[in-house]
């Protein structure tokens, strides 16, 4: 199979090469410190985590609690207007339903879709919100790389060049974005690439995301698979794709 690099792709390899030099000197800096003798403690995002679960958000913010089981990070006055909207929610549906059957909206409310079937009808604003929120459901966690694993795989394939990665599964939203990112514990998230899931919901090995063997980083990190339209997120594995070739 022959892959092409686009050029915005290079732009990201270089960004990327950037993100991790500063990790790699994060991290001899702590080697440093223990080497000399420096005792190190869990920092206040692994405490969070060990009180709260994998899903704990990073200070600041807050479930959006949209439905049942709605983990997506938000900030605490977002959750409020939330629980607002879906006190009003059906008091702006159209009486006796319309075009889109009983959950119609009134003139002037969409549906929030904070997930695919969400049917609160709120202002375009909110579902513009909703979706912004899903989006950056992974930045907002305190560690992305304790989250559990899904119905996702990623594959590393190591080459000469550098490394590809791929992914293959299950269980997102059907024809719904999805996006990968890199974690490890104690340093953000970086974001890797993106890809649409087929009708059936699932991926079939489909290439995401390239390296170089200039972009050096010996450590082993988790690949976060974000489902844009619910805002799920899980893993997917590990890779040490960026080790040196």
């Amino acid at each position: 199979m022959v892959m092409r690099i686009k050029g915005a792709q290079t732009g990201e390899i270089a960004s990327r090469g950037r993100v991790l030099q500063r990790r790699w000197v994060e991290r001899l800096a702590v080697a440093l410190a223990v080497v000399g003798g420096t005792m190190t403690v869990a920092g206040p995002a692994d405490s969070a985590v060990a009180q709260f679960g994998p899903h704990t958000c990073k200070q600041g913010f807050v479930w959006r609690e949209a439905f049942p089981g709605d983990l997506v990070c938000v900030t605490p006055g977002v959750r409020t207007d939330t629980r607002r909207e879906n006190e009003l929610g059906p008091s702006r549906r159209q009486p006796g339903g319309g075009p889109f059957g009983p959950d119609t909206c009134r003139q002037g409310f969409v549906w929030r879709e904070a997930r695919p079937s969400d049917h609160v009808c709120v202002p375009p604003s909110s579902r513009d919100r909703a979706r912004g929120d899903n989006a950056s459901a992974a930045m907002r966690l305190a560690d992305p790389s304790a989250i559990p694993r899904g119905g996702v795989q990623i594959i590393t394939a190591r080459h000469q060049l550098g490394g590809d990665l791929f992914a293959s599964g299950s269980g997102l939203t059907p024809n719904g974005r999805v996006q990968f990112w890199s974690a490890a514990p104690g340093l953000p998230a970086v974001q890797l690439g993106s890809l649409t899931a087929n009708s059936g919901g699932g991926l079939s090995r489909q290439w995401f995301y390239r390296t170089n063997c200039r972009v050096h980083d010996p450590r082993e990190e988790t690949v976060i698979v974000l489902d844009v339209a619910s805002g799920t997120v899980t893993t997917g594995g590990t890779t040490r794709v960026h080790s040196r070739c």
